[in-house]
């Protein structure tokens, strides 16, 4: 025991004896003290019992147990899952580990385990550091609103775009690839998306782009009953289920492809993707619950 731990069993010696001596009362020492009241009380009983002996070796014991820490295996799993997944934040993580390894880890452990390395959520990490976040918003019902926008993966020059589009209440998405955003690949991409989609479609939500609000797009929804929302210019935050998957697209499925890739190699890159996003991602967005877009879709009753 160090003279700093002998100073420190001396002060604690001495207001113990001032509770006994009824001179201060229990509160008061365990405020002056920083501890409960039950730790005074058990340190009282140690030191009418054991003398001072015993506040020592009470805290030779303590010192000398470990914390519950997690063993360094587990550890190199975490920080390796966290250098591989490295876009994903700990919720994703821990559900990687399960999937990949059997193991169960609670994502808060993650985290501790990731800022004690020095991996994430340092002062250095400021893409992990917390930020404000805006009022959310979730649909209760499939099909109610749809959000569909365009992304260009390589820029809007080379030739390649994707179409987006996903259910607010479920997450469900789905996406195709062109060469250009026009009217006509509008209406195309419309269609393939009525022939996957498990529920009817009440609405789309697209921003101000001349490929949604062309009069041809317009006349289809029409006749297709089909509400078309444009959103407020410059908000694209009304959009920001859509705008959020454009950069899980970037990040976890184009990434590694180049714009000189066929059309062919980037829609089977993506479908792969949607496979995974759809039936295997559980997400933790507002109302999802850590299910995945099926299993969300499966929960709600009576919604056709």
């Amino acid at each position: 025991m160090n003279r700093y731990d002998v100073r420190y069993m001396q002060l604690v010696e001495e207001k113990l004896l001032n509770i006994i001596n009824k001179i201060s009362t229990v509160t008061d020492v365990a405020a002056d003290l920083n501890v409960t009241r039950q730790t005074i009380y058990t340190w009282k009983a140690r030191y009418e019992r054991f003398g001072i002996d015993g506040l020592i070796k009470d805290r030779k014991k303590r010192s000398d147990t470990p914390h519950n820490k997690t063993s360094e295996a587990v550890e190199q799993l975490v920080i390796t899952t966290a250098r591989t997944y490295w876009q994903d934040g700990v919720e994703a993580l821990a559900d990687h580990i399960q999937r990949l390894y059997n193991l169960t880890i609670n994502p808060t452990t993650v985290y501790r385990i990731l800022k004690r390395s020095g991996i994430r959520y340092g002062e250095h990490h400021p893409r992990t550091t917390k930020r404000w976040k805006i009022k959310l918003y979730s649909h209760q019902v499939p099909g109610l609103e749809l959000q569909m926008d365009t992304t260009f993966p390589f820029g809007y020059k080379q030739g390649r775009v994707i179409y987006t589009i996903i259910d607010d209440a479920t997450r469900w998405v789905y996406a195709w690839t062109y060469t250009t955003a026009n009217a006509e690949n509008t209406l195309d991409f419309i269609i393939r998306v009525q022939s996957q989609v498990l529920f009817p479609i009440q609405k789309i939500r697209t921003d101000q782009g001349s490929e949604f609000k062309n009069y041809m797009v317009q006349a289809y929804f029409t006749t297709h009953g089909i509400v078309h929302r444009l959103n407020t210019p410059y908000c694209p935050e009304e959009n920001g289920k859509i705008e959020r998957f454009h950069r899980t697209l970037n990040e976890k499925c184009v990434v590694g492809l180049y714009a000189s890739d066929s059309l062919d190699t980037l829609q089977y890159r993506i479908t792969l993707f949607l496979q995974y996003y759809n039936y295997q991602k559980r997400h933790r967005g507002l109302g999802m619950e850590g299910m995945t877009p099926m299993k969300k879709l499966a929960s709600y009753k009576n919604w056709g």
